[in-house]
């Protein structure tokens, strides 16, 4: 292997001029030879290595806008821990784009809310019991500005929301870009899902706030009817005492007793 020894760069600055023993070469600046240069590529790497048709460049454009290294190693055929070379970077910065968003201020209908995003969607996931589930990322979305993707598990499903994060003074804004984000905004929405998960208690946990009124009047109604006196009167003490008899009785009684 012949050793070529670098002696600057082309007139348009797109190539190496090499020198070697068997004369001058020029090597193109591509993404390649940068990568080479930063350390990012090990001995024996080749592009054929990295995907035929995926450069470095290529591979962190994909994971900027949200793939997985998972999937560029599929559609690449390169193992993972060569497509993580690249990735880790572009990981990091997704990362960091996702914890700033949390800071930002929501963008309703009527302008920027005061609280931050995270403080919103930690209240309405918590109303439905969802908060401790909840994951962060961020990505560049097609118009190049970051999204941030909000995930959560419902049961054995993954639910998502998504927001466009512009960054800026006093932590930027988050604006809601689909129906599920929208509806993690809206507190009247979210009253709603209450009231719904209250109905489904509703036959058990009502009913005596339903008949509250009906048995109160059904007790004063009672009370205010006058006493029948029974047959057989029932003492404090629950004693039953013999029915009192009429004077006129009395008086009958007394005079058959004199007269027997």
């Amino acid at each position: 292997m012949q050793e070529l020894r670098v002696t600057g760069v082309d007139d348009d600055g797109t190539s190496v001029v090499c020198e070697g023993p068997a004369g001058r070469f020029r090597l193109p600046i591509d993404d390649t030879l940068k990568a080479a240069v930063n350390g990012e590529m090990t001995g024996g790497q080749t592009e054929l290595e990295l995907g035929a048709d995926l450069s470095p460049r290529e591979i962190q454009a994909r994971i900027r806008a949200g793939a997985t290294v998972e999937e560029i190693a599929e559609l690449t055929g390169a193992p993972n821990h060569r497509i993580k070379r690249f990735a880790g970077p572009v990981l990091l910065e997704r990362s960091r784009a996702a914890e700033m968003a949390q800071l930002a201020h929501p963008v309703r209908g009527d302008g920027p809310m005061h609280v931050t995003l995270a403080d919103v969607i930690h209240t309405a996931l918590a109303e439905r019991g969802h908060a401790d589930t909840t994951e962060w990322d961020a990505f560049k979305g097609a118009d190049n500005r970051w999204v941030v993707a909000i995930s959560w598990s419902v049961g054995k499903s993954r639910n998502q929301a998504h927001f466009r994060y512009a960054p800026g003074a006093h932590g930027g804004t988050a604006s809601p870009i689909d129906d599920t984000a929208r509806g993690l905004l809206d507190p009247d929405a979210r009253q709603g899902l209450r009231s719904i998960d209250r109905s489904v208690d509703e036959p058990l946990r009502a009913v005596p706030v339903a008949r509250g009124p009906v048995v109160e009047g059904v007790v004063e109604e009672r009370a205010e009817r006058p006493a029948q006196a029974p047959a057989a009167a029932v003492g404090q003490h629950g004693r039953r005492h013999p029915e009192m008899p009429s004077w006129e009785d009395v008086l009958l009684g007394v005079r058959g007793g004199k007269n027997g």
